[in-house]
């Protein structure tokens, strides 16, 4: 597969939002540009937006990702848990403010929004030929990604931190400290980014666009950071919200712009001038033939781009395991993936846009823990997603591991696609999949008191899954907390080793429950998850450098 590779330019060089808030790179002009006139061109736009996609294949980004989303979780147990590191300090839940990873997470993430922001902020500096009206499109699908981006920085920022600072889109270096806004701003924030992104962007990417952010993309996102908003047992908007984009997602009814921008509730800016300011064709240059969009334009049908079947994207047939592979990468049931490549020169580290990640946590950093080995052991799954040291992989490798330890292999690299060079593999991250919009559509019906619906939508996803054995056991009907605890534990069995099982079960509200269970099972000495501390550790502490330097402008977390 030929993959387009989202590289940061050498020819723009962005003011780097650093620790504090206080510390920029010096801006110097770059082959005869400057900031002031380098945004002239859709060409140079796209280049500052390669930029901000460059973040999520960054070392620094993806092994935040999983040491916050896994490692802190309950289906992984891992070799350095009773060391003295400072991952272990996290994952044992006895860390404090001033903790290294602390620090990364939020400071890579507020990289990527001030890259972010960048192209925001300067979009309009682009010039088009009084003829070139079809690079509206051009543009506006580049401010919609930067939109997407964004708001996927924030949304692991707010998960992580609760409320944190909304920076301004263009930085005034004499107000540079900015306090906390409520983690409901936060979230109405990455909303508003999500909506537009969702009415400028296109269905999904293809052939040389392989790995843009398309409008699945962006509504599955959202409809996951409106659950995170939401309270399991407690009506909420949200719910009903999520019942909508999931009946556009998978059932493909009519969703118009108005009703997914909420315009009338929402905004205070005609619509004439939102169109202009999203960069939409002006209405005078539209003909009859090219219709002016209206709040009551459809947004198109999307529900046909994806689907549960494990067919890869020139339509063969695959394993389950394979989808988590270079040869099922954008198979039918992918919605946004990070991409990475091979350098096949030996090149390391950020410059290459491989990463070794994946094999470094697999076999020689975490394992499966036993309470998930439990659960999924009498699944159809089971020797799709896990194997124990001394047996063989799907492929037929021997796993060497240590005694008695079960290996992830959706972190699995298969023989045949293995690179020359060490920390240059190729295979893609699997960041959202159908499963998980199926799934987060089954919870929201239930929660809205539709558990016949849901169950419907949550036997999809495993009657997907008993293809894979030819075993024919669903989930059954019954009460809302019945339904509720199937649907919770089949995301357990789908979505689990994909990096999301910490997040997932503070937003369910049972984390401490959990983390308690889990130390009375543990294996180990330490016993990890009992020093987890009900209402402190849902949310981790702000970096405590962000602290003393703001002067106390930015407050801590409660608890820390």
């Amino acid at each position: 597969m030929k993959k387009i590779i989202f590289k940061w330019s050498a020819l723009v060089l962005f003011p780097l939002l650093m620790v504090g808030c206080s510390d920029f790179l010096t801006e110097e002009p770059l082959a005869s540009s400057t900031k002031d006139d380098y945004y002239r061109t859709p060409y140079q736009l796209q280049e500052s937006l390669n930029g901000v996609y460059d973040i999520l294949q960054s070392n620094l980004y993806n092994n935040c990702e999983w040491i916050f989303g896994e490692a802190c979780g309950d289906d992984v147990i891992g070799n350095d848990e009773s060391t003295a590191n400072q991952i272990a300090e996290l994952v044992n839940f006895r860390f404090n403010t001033s903790n290294t990873w602390v620090l990364n997470r939020y400071t890579v993430n507020y990289r990527g929004i001030n890259r972010a922001n960048q192209v925001i902020a300067n979009v309009h500096k682009v010039k088009l030929a009084s003829t070139d009206y079809g690079n509206y499109s051009t543009v506006r699908e580049i401010l919609g990604q930067a939109k997407f981006l964004r708001a996927m920085f924030y949304f692991n920022l707010v998960k992580t931190y609760g409320g944190v600072p909304i920076r301004p889109e263009v930085e005034d270096i004499n107000n540079l400290v900015i306090p906390r806004n409520t983690k409901e701003e936060v979230y109405a924030y990455i909303e508003k980014d999500l909506r537009e992104a969702a009415i400028m962007l296109q269905p999904k990417y293809t052939d040389n666009n392989l790995g843009k952010a398309g409008r699945g993309s962006v509504l599955g996102l959202l409809m996951k950071v409106m659950l995170y908003q939401a309270t399991p047992g407690v009506k909420s908007e949200k719910w009903t919200e999520i019942v909508t984009l999931g009946e556009y997602m998978v059932n493909g009814t009519t969703l118009t712009m108005g009703e997914l921008l909420k315009f009338d509730e929402l905004y205070t800016e005609n619509w004439e001038d939102l169109r202009k300011r999203l960069w939409f064709k002006p209405a005078a240059l539209s003909a009859a033939t090219d219709p002016v969009e209206t709040p009551q334009t459809a947004i198109g049908a999307i529900a046909n781009q994806f689907s549960l079947d494990y067919t890869g994207i020139y339509g063969d047939a695959l394993n389950y395991w394979e989808i988590f592979t270079q040869k099922g990468e954008f198979y039918r049931g992918s919605y946004f993936e990070v991409m990475f490549k091979e350098s096949a020169d030996g090149t390391g580290g950020d410059t290459n846009e491989g990463t070794g990640i994946f094999q470094d946590i697999y076999v020689t950093r975490m394992w499966t823990s036993p309470t998930l080995f439990d659960v999924i052991k009498n699944d159809p799954r089971v020797s799709q997603v896990i194997a124990r040291h001394g047996t063989g992989t799907p492929d037929g490798e021997r796993v060497e591991s240590v005694e008695n330890r079960y290996v992830c292999l959706k972190w699995y690299t298969p023989k045949r696609e293995r690179p020359l060079y060490t920390d240059d593999y190729a295979k893609n991250r699997r960041v959202l999949r159908y499963p998980d919009v199926l799934l987060m559509y089954a919870e929201a019906l239930n929660e809205c008191g539709k558990g016949a619906e849901a169950l419907i939508q949550l036997n999809k996803v495993k009657s997907a899954a008993n293809k894979i054995n030819n075993t024919a056991t669903l989930y059954t009907s019954g009460g809302y907390g019945y339904m509720r605890d199937q649907i919770w534990a089949e995301r357990r069995l789908e979505l689990c080793h994909e990096w999301d099982r910490f997040f997932d079960i503070v937003r369910q509200g049972r984390a401490a429950r959990i983390f308690r269970a889990f130390a009375s099972e543990s294996s180990t000495n330490h016993k990890r998850g009992q020093n987890f501390v009900e209402g402190v550790n849902e949310v981790f502490p702000i970096p405590q450098t962000e602290i003393d330097l703001s002067n106390g402008v930015v407050t801590q977390n409660p608890g820390y």
